[in-house]
C-alpha cells in the first residue's frame, strides 16, 4: 500500500514530455513549501487525516473544527470556507480545492447548511462558488473548471409569484462519480447529475441528467450521451 506521500508524487507527476528533476524539485519546492507548512498548522485546527494537506496564503476558515480532511488535500490561496452547521464539510483523500474558492454552509446561525461532502480525487477550479443550504455530494474523481457555482437553495414564491425574502427551498445536488463541469458552469438547488456527465462551459443546468449525459446550454439541454473521459 503506498503511502500518502507517494500518492500525492505520483498524481503530479508529468503526463506528457521528460521534465528535469532540478525544474521538478524548483516548481514543487515554490509551489508546495509554505503551504505544506501551513498545513502543519492547520492539521490542528481541523479534523481527519490532513496529512499531507497543502494551504494557501489568506485561507480563511470559519468553524474550522467542522471541517474533515482526508489525506494530500490542497486548499488554494485566498479561499474562504464556512463550515457553519451540524453535517459540516468533508473532504476526501487528494481533493484540490484551487484558489479564491468561497463556500458557505450558512448565513446566519438560524439556518445551518445541511453539508457539503466531496469525494476523493476531485478537482475543483478557481473562483468557485458552492452555496450550502441543501445537502451537496460531489463525487469520486470529478472535474471542475474555474468559475463553477453550486447553489443549494432557493427562495420560496409568494401567492403573488415574487421571492420570499424569509422562506427557503432546500432539495440539494448530487453530482455523480467522474462528471466533468466547465468554466463559469452553473448548477441549481435540485439538481442531480449522474456518473460520468459532462457539462459544456458558461452552461445554467436547472434540471437532472442521466449517467453519461452530455449537457449544455441556458438553460442546459441534452446534446447527447457523453464521449468524454471515464
Amino acid at each position: 500500500m503506498s503511502s500518502p506521500l507517494t500518492s500525492l508524487l505520483s498524481r503530479f507527476r508529468p503526463q506528457q514530455g521528460d521534465v528535469p528533476a532540478k525544474a521538478l524539485i524548483g516548481w514543487y519546492a515554490r509551489k508546495g513549501l509554505g503551504s505544506g507548512i501551513r498545513g502543519l498548522f492547520w492539521k490542528l485546527r481541523v479534523r481527519g487525516d490532513a496529512f499531507p494537506f497543502f494551504v494557501g496564503k489568506r485561507v480563511t476558515v470559519a468553524y474550522a473544527r467542522q471541517l474533515r480532511v482526508g489525506k494530500a488535500c490542497v486548499i488554494g490561496a485566498n479561499s474562504t470556507i464556512n463550515a457553519f452547521g451540524p453535517p459540516g464539510i468533508e473532504f476526501g483523500d487528494r481533493v484540490t480545492l484551487r484558489e479564491g474558492a468561497w463556500i458557505q454552509c450558512a448565513s446566519h446561525p438560524s439556518s445551518p447548511g445541511e453539508g457539503l461532502r466531496i469525494d476523493a480525487g476531485t478537482y475543483i477550479g478557481p473562483g468557485a462558488v458552492i452555496g450550502v443550504g441543501g445537502r451537496i455530494h460531489i463525487g469520486v474523481g470529478c472535474q471542475f473548471g474555474a468559475g463553477v457555482t453550486l447553489i443549494a437553495e432557493n427562495h420560496a414564491m409568494d401567492d403573488e409569484g415574487r421571492p420570499s425574502s424569509h422562506e427557503v427551498i432546500r432539495r440539494g445536488i448530487v453530482i455523480g462519480d467522474h462528471c466533468w463541469l466547465g468554466h463559469r458552469v452553473t448548477v441549481l438547488d435540485g439538481v442531480s447529475l449522474g456518473e460520468g456527465c459532462v457539462v459544456g462551459a458558461g452552461a445554467v443546468v436547472t434540471r437532472s441528467f442521466p449517467a453519461g449525459s452530455r449537457v449544455a446550454g441556458v438553460p442546459a439541454r441534452l446534446l447527447g450521451p457523453s464521449t468524454g473521459p471515464k
